[in-house]
C-alpha cells in the first residue's frame, strides 16, 4: 500500500490556519451562490448627493466675477449662492453642495464689492473731468 508524500513538519496542513483543504476553491474564490461569491463595494462607501441647484452656477459666476474685469455677475453669485445653501438645507441631507454654495455666495461679495468700487470710481473720474472741464473753457 503507498501513502501519499507528507508534508516536511514545519509546513501548516491542508484545513489548518486557514488555508484551503481538499475539494475547497483556493484563496479569495468564494464557492458559487456563497456570501462574498460577487465584488461588493467596501463597507462605509456611499454615493454622494447630487448638488443643489445653483451651487456648481454660484461658484462658477464668483470666480468669473472675481478673476475677470466682469464684476456686474457678483450679484447674480450671490443671489445663486443663497438659493443654493437654503435648498441644501431644506432638503435634510438630499442634496450637497453647500460649501461650494458658499464658496459662491462669498465670491459674489468679493465681485459686487469690486462692482461697486469700479462704479465708484467712474463717476469720480467723470465728475472730475467735468469739473475739470470747465475750468479750462472759462
Amino acid at each position: 500500500m503507498t501513502h501519499p508524500p507528507q508534508p516536511p513538519a514545519g509546513d501548516p496542513q491542508p484545513g489548518q490556519y486557514g488555508q484551503p483543504g481538499p475539494g475547497e476553491p483556493p484563496y479569495g474564490q468564494p464557492p458559487y451562490g456563497q456570501p462574498g461569491a460577487h465584488p461588493q463595494q467596501p463597507a462605509g462607501a456611499y454615493a454622494q448627493p447630487p448638488n443643489a441647484p445653483g451651487a456648481v452656477l454660484s461658484l462658477v459666476l464668483g470666480l468669473i466675477s472675481v478673476l475677470t474685469c466682469i464684476t456686474i455677475l457678483g450679484p447674480f453669485a450671490f443671489v445663486q449662492g443663497r438659493k443654493a445653501e437654503a435648498a441644501v438645507e431644506a432638503s435634510g441631507g438630499a442634496y450637497g453642495g453647500k460649501g461650494m454654495a458658499t464658496a459662491g455666495k462669498i465670491l459674489g461679495i468679493i465681485g459686487t464689492v469690486f462692482l461697486i468700487l469700479t462704479v465708484l470710481f467712474v463717476l469720480l473720474i467723470v465728475i472730475t473731468g467735468s469739473y475739470s472741464a470747465s475750468f479750462e473753457t472759462s
